[in-house]
């Protein structure tokens, strides 16, 4: 079994750094698409992962995106 997620938290982060984009003047794009990850009820069982923040930190890709982003924009890479 398997199905697909997106982090709410990085939808939120990156819909922050689209409007800071927007009031530094920088165009962030006309559409900005946070990709869904594959999660199989395998990686699942494999990794233990039992909660959202297990999720996060277990699984590459899952909470974090490089969408809207700048070099002037800081990006937390420990949560």
């Amino acid at each position: 079994m398997a199905t697909s997620a997106i982090n709410p938290a990085v939808v939120g982060e990156v819909a922050l750094r689209a409007v800071a984009l927007l009031i530094a003047g920088q165009d962030p794009g006309k559409l900005i698409e946070v990709k869904p990850l594959l999660i199989t009820q395998e990686e699942l069982n494999k990794n233990d992962i039992k909660t959202v923040s297990d999720l996060d930190s277990k699984l590459p890709g899952f909470g974090s995106s490089g969408q809207a982003v700048a070099a002037w924009i800081p990006i937390d890479q420990q949560k």
